[in-house]
């Protein structure tokens, strides 16, 4: 099983961003040492005291101090923006992170981005979908137009139509030089990415909706954390039954989900340091609730005991932990972390 982390920088309160980011710099630099698989942070705009409104530049910063860790979006929102620039974007982070970049991304609606972009919110689905058939087509063909309901790529290539309708190549290809006068009909979105077709693309997941679309397309889903643990193995068990349906194998594709996992000497220990930031962070739930629905806490063969028991109800072979939440102090989150590498990590992976 591979293993990660997860940030959302959500509620920082009275915590100075440059401090925050810091420390997240230092604490993703050490899961790379420590031999942590990846490394997810969360897109969030005009999120209340946020700090992951692109998470790209984030990136950038971590392709150069890292090495080996597998660094990504969880959910960035494909649809309130045009698709090239998402596929612009995740081809220079393949490019710096020499091939290390996932694609995580989101259908969710969110009415004040979507209204804050100039975007009906009830478009949110269709323009989603759209993108991703964008942004597979334009990290595939060297030049290529697109023509849906909501893109059009190039603008000159003709109107918006009706429904979607991907226009295929013509040959023959026209020199730089021969164009001259000629309408635009199809371009290139340079760089592409180093990893081939394209990057590894997670269907962030707030609930079962939009499990049969990504099995149908070979997609890996991403249950969010928000999800409880019933919901995660409800999730995977539609997802397996898809993927069988559309002619796949469950071991074909990534299967990762973010949990709240935070490691300690015992569980009491675990539930003093970080019980009273988990309950803020899912909305004030009581401590028991936490334990059934959301956390998995506890010394490491407590841990390593909860996450096998998950993982044979929801058959997922990533586990990104969110080990860092507001109120849990940056020595409290580095000691878990090296407490989870050093005595769960290996054994999950045997």
């Amino acid at each position: 099983m591979r293993t990660g982390l997860y940030f959302d920088f959500s509620n920082r309160g009275e915590q100075h961003a440059p401090a925050v980011l810091n420390q997240i710099l230092e604490q993703v630099e050490l899961a790379d040492y420590l031999g942590y698989d990846s490394c997810l942070f969360a897109d969030a705009p005009f999120a209340p005291n946020g700090l992951s409104a692109s998470a790209a530049e984030l990136i950038g910063a971590l392709a150069a101090s890292t090495h080996g860790i597998r660094l990504g979006t969880a959910n960035r929102r494909l649809g309130s923006y045009h698709p090239a620039r998402a596929v612009e974007n995740y081809a220079v982070l393949d490019q710096l992170s020499n091939g290390r970049v996932i694609c995580g991304v989101s259908a969710v609606s969110d009415a004040k981005t979507f209204g804050a972009f100039g975007v009906d919110v009830s478009e949110a689905e269709s323009r989603f979908v759209e993108a991703l058939a964008f942004m597979r087509r334009a990290w595939s063909h060297d030049a290529f137009a697109f023509k849906g309901a909501h893109t059009c790529f190039p603008r000159v290539a003709g109107e918006m139509q009706a429904e979607f309708e991907v226009e295929p190549y013509q040959d023959p290809y026209l020199l730089p030089w021969q164009r001259a006068g000629l309408p635009t009909t199809h371009l290139a979105i340079t760089p592409r990415p180093l990893q081939l077709p394209y990057p590894p693309i997670w269907w962030h997941l707030e609930s079962n909706a939009g499990v049969a679309q990504a099995a149908a397309q070979g997609l890996s889903v991403l249950p969010g954390v928000d999800m409880t643990h019933d919901e995660v193995a409800d999730c995977y068990q539609a997802y397996v039954v898809a993927l069988n349906n559309a002619g796949r194998a469950a071991e074909e594709v990534e299967r990762p989900v973010i949990r709240d996992v935070f490691v300690a000497a015992s569980k009491r220990e675990a539930l003093e340091l970080v019980g009273a930031a988990y309950g803020e962070a899912h909305g004030g739930m009581s401590e028991g609730d936490l334990l059934t629905e959301h956390l998995i806490v506890g010394d490491p063969d407590e841990v390593f005991a909860q996450i096998k028991q998950l993982q044979q109800r929801a058959s997922f072979n990533h586990i990104i932990c969110r080990t860092n939440v507001p109120g849990v102090s940056h020595l409290d989150v580095i000691t878990s972390m090296k407490l989870f590498a050093g005595e769960v990590i290996t054994r999950l992976r045997s």
